[in-house]
């Protein structure tokens, strides 16, 4: 499908700046654009791109500014939520599957809604409730008196335990296991574990996205809460009873231990570790590879390092933690400086 300069500022609000009738019909990073691609500049470090772009179109915000005069630009508020937008419309991947493929299993107590698709060996249990228009892809599970909203995505060889609830347009993609037992144990007088019964369920919000290979655990009692609009990387673990506020973002490999409620709009960064039974109040950021040990009571900070600090005092100490072997050496020319005017003293 081609577009032309003027319908794509037309879809994201935008201005045209040079030929409006120009077209495109393919998307591209700036570097690697053609003449027939569109492309997006919202970050000004790769603005010495535009030089030398062969791009048809580019979406620029009105920060960018002594533009070479070969390109057609769209100036718009937000070039890179744009060009999202022309991407979902027009360039996204369009999954073909549809109907219940007859190697599927379906109990008879399920309910599938209208135009959903099960997909080839998928398992759906009894008391099963599957909205309209969602998808359960092959080889997936989904136990007995779970419920998966309308529009929702359940990708290939997924394991959904029992009474989990899953709401609208969600997609969870493939390996990831939603409502496995808590990791619940306790010891005994003779040093062997009794399991605890991991009784709870999990519960997952409207427009929720969750990684490949992710963890999601079942509540000890209670439910384990994600909220509306999460985004959760791959590879991330959620212990049982965690509840995680609207909005909030968790990269790769972070972990979350049992019980801990993290706030709303936070954004976890990779290999971030929280500790269990705490409390992160809203908009708290975490950096990469963050250990929270203790709870954050004030809204909207910026903490990382192990144990974590206020991004700030981490810097800090980071400045005097490279500084320790020049400090050491002070220390010792001070020592010796000491010591020598000593021996002086005493003869």
């Amino acid at each position: 499908m081609k577009l032309s300069a003027k319908k794509i500022a037309e879809i994201v609000n935008g201005s045209v700046e040079g030929d409006k009738n120009i077209e495109v019909d393919s998307v591209a990073k700036i570097e690697d654009a053609t003449p027939s691609s569109l492309c997006f500049l919202s970050n000004k470090k790769y603005t010495h791109h535009l030089k030398n772009t062969s791009a048809g179109i580019v979406l620029v915000d009105d920060s960018i500014k002594n533009l070479p005069g070969h390109i057609t630009v769209i100036r718009c508020s937000h070039p890179y939520v744009a060009f999202c937008q022309i991407l979902i419309q027009y360039f996204d991947y369009k999954d073909p599957n549809s109907g219940i493929h007859p190697t599927a299993i379906i109990e008879p107590s399920a309910e599938i809604g209208k135009n959903c698709h099960i997909g080839s060996h998928a398992y759906i249990g009894n008391h099963v409730v599957i909205g309209d228009n969602s998808k359960v892809f092959a080889n997936s599970c989904i136990y007995e008196n779970s419920t998966i909203g309308q529009n929702t995505s359940i990708r290939s060889n997924v394991s959904i335990y029992y009474n989990t609830s899953i709401g609208d347009n969600c997609i969870i993609h493939s390996g990831a296991v939603i409502g496995s037992d808590g990791f619940g144990h306790a010891p005994l007088p003779d040093g062997t574990y009794i399991k605890i019964p991991q009784i709870g369920n999990v519960i997952i919000h409207d427009n929720v996205e969750i990684g490949s290979n992710t963890s999601v655990d079942r509540a000890n009692m209670g439910s384990t809460v994600i909220g509306k609009g999460c985004r959760i990387d791959n590879l991330v673990q959620i212990a049982h009873g965690v509840e995680i506020g609207e909005n909030t973002v968790i990269a790769g490999q972070a972990a979350i231990a049992g019980s801990t409620k993290i706030g709303a709009n936070c954004v976890l960064a990779g290999q971030v570790g929280v500790g269990g039974h705490l409390t992160i109040a809203d908009n708290t950021q975490f950096g990469g590879q963050a250990g929270v040990n203790k709870d954050v009571k004030e809204p909207g900070g910026i903490y990382t390092g192990t144990p974590h600090l206020t991004y700030k005092n981490e810097m800090k100490s980071r400045v005097l933690w490279r500084n320790l072997p020049k400090l050491e050496q002070r220390i010792r020319a001070l020592e010796n400086t000491l010591n020598n005017n000593e021996k002086s003293e005493n003869g």
